[in-house]
């Protein structure tokens, strides 16, 4: 069973070593980029302050989430509450990337799930935007088992062909 907890100030060497350490690669998706220069637990907290602060204040900005089991990292999960044409075409509301070595298990999926439970229920987001590169068919089944039907496909400003689904949810 996993749970999501988001970005705080008061995270721990074990979330700052886990950034450095997982293999989080995903199209779009640079939350390790947003940390490199974070060396100490007091660099990663001051960066997580900041960058809540700035989401706090930008709708358009991420909100950064932790995907746990049993109280440690296995992944990352981001929600854009809000999205201009840039994002509406380049990323979409919700972003994931799980540690290599818990993908397979599900995890992914239920992270998903919960995550559009909280756009849904805590800002209030009707349809919810995601995106996967066609070929990725484990992000397009996830996608597909969280509630999504395929929209179309567009290409993102690197030139990459996504495909976009929807989310209707329960607001």
């Amino acid at each position: 069973m996993i749970h999501l907890q988001e970005f705080s100030p008061e995270d721990d060497q074990e979330k700052l070593d886990f950034l450095e350490e997982a293999d989080l690669e995903a199209r779009g998706f640079n939350i390790v980029g947003a940390f490199e220069k974070a060396s100490t637990v007091e660099q990663m907290r001051a960066k997580i302050k900041e960058l809540k602060d700035s989401a706090d204040h930008n709708p358009y900005e991420r909100r950064f989430y932790w995907v746990l089991e049993d109280n440690h990292p296995i992944g990352v999960i981001t929600l854009r509450p809000a999205l201009n044409e840039f994002w509406l075409h380049n990323a979409g509301h919700i972003g994931i990337a799980i540690d290599k070595p818990f993908r397979g298990h599900g995890y992914g999926t239920e992270a998903f799930k919960r995550m559009c439970e909280i756009a849904s229920n805590e800002y209030g987001i009707k349809e919810i935007i995601t995106m996967a590169l066609p070929d990725n068919t484990t992000s397009r089944s996830m996608i597909e088992k969280s509630g999504g039907e395929y929209w179309d496909t567009v290409v993102a400003s690197d030139s990459e062909k996504l495909a976009r689904y929807r989310i209707k949810t329960k607001t």
